[in-house]
C-alpha cells in the first residue's frame, strides 16, 4: 500500500515535470562549462556574464514549464471538485424526499392505537434514526448553498431560548441512555439576536450531539449562555468531561469531513458535517465558533452571536 501511493507521487505529472526541469537544468549547466571554458576558452569575465544570461533564460523557461503543470493540475483538481460536489447534491436531493415520505409514515403509523408497547417502541427507535439522517442530509445540503454563496439565513427577531432548548431537547435521549447529565442554565433574560431559529437550533443540537458522543458514560454536558451586553453579543458554551483535544488537532475540528485519531488521547474525534455546518452558519450570521480542550479534561465548544440591534 505504502509502496504503490509512494509509486503515485513520484508519477504525479507537476512532481515529474519539475524532476525532469532539473535534471535539464544540470546537465545544461555541464554543457555550459564544457562550451564556453572548454572548447571556446572565452575569458571569465565574458564566461560568466554569457553563463549567466544563459541560465537565467533556461530558469524562466523552466519556471514557465512548471507554472503551467501547476496550473493544469489545479484545473483538474477544480473540475473534479465541482463534479463531487454536482453529484453529492443530486444525491442530497433524490435521498431526502424518500425519507421525508419514510418519516411521515412512521409517524402516521405510530398514531395507530392498536399497535402494542414494543411496537410502538421500534417505530420511535426507527424514527430517531430517520431523524438523524434528515438532519445530516439537511447539513450536507445547507453546507453546499453557504459554499455556492446562495442567501441561507433567514433572520428574524430570536430568545436564545427558543434555539437554544429546543436544540438541547432534540439528543435529550441520547444523554439518558449513555447515562449522562445534561444540563442547561439560561439567565431568566436575555436579548434577542438576529438569527435563523432552525439552522441556530441545529447548531446547538449539533454541539451538544457532538459532546455527548465523545463523553463516557457517569460524564456531565452543560450547556449556557450570558449576554455581554458591552461587546454587545450573546455567548454560548457546549463544555463536556470527555476525552479532550489535542492542541494539534483542533484548528481542524472545523473541516469538512474532518476525520481527526489520536493515540494521545485514546479518541477518535469526528466532526463529519455537523460541525462545519455550525461554523458556517454562525459566521454567516456574523458571530465566531471555537473550540478549547486540553487532553484529559473535556472540551468547551464556544460560540458567540451579535445581539439585535435595537433602532431609536
Amino acid at each position: 500500500m505504502e509502496r504503490s501511493a509512494s509509486r503515485r507521487v513520484w508519477l504525479d505529472p507537476v512532481v515529474l515535470t519539475v524532476g525532469i526541469a532539473f535534471l535539464v537544468f544540470a546537465v545544461w549547466q555541464a554543457l555550459n562549462h564544457l562550451l564556453f571554458m572548454e572548447a571556446l576558452r572565452l575569458p571569465m569575465l565574458t564566461y560568466h556574464l554569457v553563463s549567466l544570461a544563459t541560465e537565467t533564460v533556461a530558469a524562466a523557461l523552466i519556471a514557465i514549464v512548471v507554472l503551467r503543470a501547476v496550473l493544469r493540475k489545479n484545473r483538474e483538481l477544480a473540475e473534479l471538485n465541482r463534479l463531487r460536489d454536482l453529484l453529492t447534491n443530486s444525491l442530497v436531493h433524490d435521498l431526502r424526499q424518500p425519507l421525508t415520505a419514510l418519516l411521515t409514515g412512521l409517524f402516521t403509523v405510530e398514531q395507530d392505537p392498536s399497535l402494542s408497547e414494543e411496537t410502538k417502541e421500534m417505530i420511535a427507535i426507527s424514527r430517531e434514526g430517520g431523524d438523524k439522517l434528515l438532519g445530516m442530509v439537511s447539513d450536507l445540503l445547507d453546507v453546499s448553498r453557504l459554499e455556492s454563496g446562495q442567501p441561507l439565513i433567514q433572520s428574524a427577531s430570536l430568545s436564545p431560548e427558543r434555539f437554544i432548548r429546543p436544540g438541547v431537547s432534540a439528543v435529550e435521549q441520547i444523554a439518558q441512555e449513555q447515562e449522562i447529565q445534561l444540563t442547561v442554565e439560561l439567565p431568566e433574560r436575555l436579548s434577542h439576536v438576529d438569527g435563523d431559529e432552525e439552522r441556530l437550533r441545529r447548531v446547538v443540537m449539533n454541539l451538544v450531539g457532538n459532546a455527548l458522543k465523545f463523553t463516557p458514560a457517569g460524564g456531565q454536558v452543560s450547556v449556557s449562555a450570558r449576554e455581554d451586553s458591552a461587546a454587545g453579543r450573546l455567548d454560548v458554551s457546549v463544555v463536556d468531561t470527555g476525552p479532550g483535544i489535542p492542541k494539534e488537532l483542533q484548528g481542524r475540528i472545523f473541516d469538512k469531513f474532518a476525520v481527526l485519531d489520536t493515540a494521545a488521547s485514546a479518541a477518535r474525534t469526528s466532526s463529519g458535517l455537523g460541525l462545519t455546518f455550525s461554523k458556517m452558519v454562525v459566521e454567516a450570521h456574523g458571530g465566531e465558533i471555537w473550540v478549547e480542550s486540553e487532553p484529559g479534561q473535556g472540551s468547551s465548544f464556544r460560540f458567540w452571536l451579535p445581539l439585535e440591534r435595537v433602532s431609536g
